[in-house]
């Protein structure tokens, strides 16, 4: 079945919070992949289907410019039973996709997959096994990457980052092929930020989450889905969107450049009282001008950061929105008369 009109979310309660009907949920995130869309598919079905448990797969289409949407709907009319498409009205972005595929998904145990094919689905039941262990969330971990040195070094060094600045500890941010339990998706979901970083919320609430080594393949098309533009606005973003860090660094460095520019102060005085000489050097006046203009603007960027994100979340626009859905419920969907937005009270936080 089809709804197709412009909707936040879902109304009313969505399958997210509604007792689960499933064993499994897996939620993948596509953008221009109408390519290797069946490919994919193939391989998360004969995985999901070897576990020999209910399941179905969420795709979500992040507003893809080809055939994307035109490939799950042919897949839907071939597997309704285990296939759910869901279409953004444009690109909002990895982590918004997966939210909203998060919202619609009724299985006990969650899943994420990138739809690269980096990682490998085969890889999910040995992420399952470690869950029942215990463990709220378990992240695959790609110890030996199958991509370039200008990719994996940045990575390494944006790892590090984030790490420092979130406070989250884990070796692979990047990796999204991880397994969650539903109470912890659902959690995730009533969180109202307008930038979600999952790794770090997940942190936040307490989840007990472990890592586990993941093979780690070429992409199925040749091409990484992250480029460094993305990765370093994915990290600003993690900086200032979850640590004081970055601005408490500029307070000190500030300080500190303040506590050397009044000690050389009185150096030089001390210098010209007891030797009678005037120290001159306009160079190094002049480097020492541009390393305090450079750290001034460096720490109106940071603050700006700080700004703009008060500015985002203040207008209150929602994360994503949906434009169609194709899933196997049989009960009719009534279109609302306008889009509705979820709202969660404080009961239900």
């Amino acid at each position: 079945m089809q709804t197709d009109f412009p909707m936040i979310n879902h109304f009313g309660p969505t399958p997210l919070h509604q007792p689960p009907k499933l064993a499994y949920s897996v939620v993948i995130p596509l953008f221009n992949d109408g390519e290797i869309l069946p490919a994919l598919h193939q391989r998360v079905s004969a995985v999901m289907a070897s576990l020999r448990q209910p399941y179905e797969i969420v795709y979500v289409d992040d507003g893809s410019r080809d055939n994307t949407f035109v490939a799950l709907s042919k897949l839907h009319q071939t597997d309704p039973d285990h296939v759910k498409a869901v279409r953004l009205l444009r690109n909002f972005g990895q982590h918004p996709a997966v939210t909203a595929g998060f919202e619609q998904t009724t299985g006990q145990t969650i899943i994420t997959l990138d739809s690269d094919l980096q990682n490998p689905p085969e890889e999910i039941p040995k992420l399952l096994a470690k869950l029942s262990e215990g463990y709220d969330v378990v992240v695959g971990w790609r110890q030996i990457r199958q991509d370039s040195v200008l990719r994996t070094w940045p990575s390494k060094f944006i790892n590090w980052l984030i790490s420092r600045s979130t406070g989250v500890k884990l070796h692979d941010y990047g990796s999204m092929l991880r397994v969650y339990r539903r109470e912890i998706v659902q959690l995730l979901n009533q969180t109202q930020e307008s930038a979600k970083f999952i790794t770090a919320l997940t942190s936040w609430l307490g989840a007990n989450i472990i890592e586990v080594p993941v093979r780690h393949e070429t992409a199925a098309d040749g091409q990484s889905r992250y480029r460094l533009r993305r990765l370093f606005r994915m990290t600003i973003d993690l900086a200032t969107g979850y640590s004081l860090v970055p601005i408490q660094l500029v307070t000190g460095l500030g300080l500190a450049m303040s506590i050397i520019g009044v000690s050389a102060g009185l150096f030089l005085l001390a210098y010209r009282i007891i030797f009678g000489v005037n120290v001159t050097g306009l160079s190094s006046f002049i480097a020492l001008l541009l390393v305090l203009f450079g750290i001034q603007l460096a720490g109106l960027g940071i603050i700006g950061e700080y700004i703009g994100r008060i500015y985002i979340e203040v207008r209150s626009r929602p994360y994503y929105l949906i434009r169609t859905i194709l899933h196997h419920n049989q009960t009719p969907v009534v279109p609302p008369e306008k889009p509705l937005i979820r709202q969660f009270s404080q009961q239900e936080m």
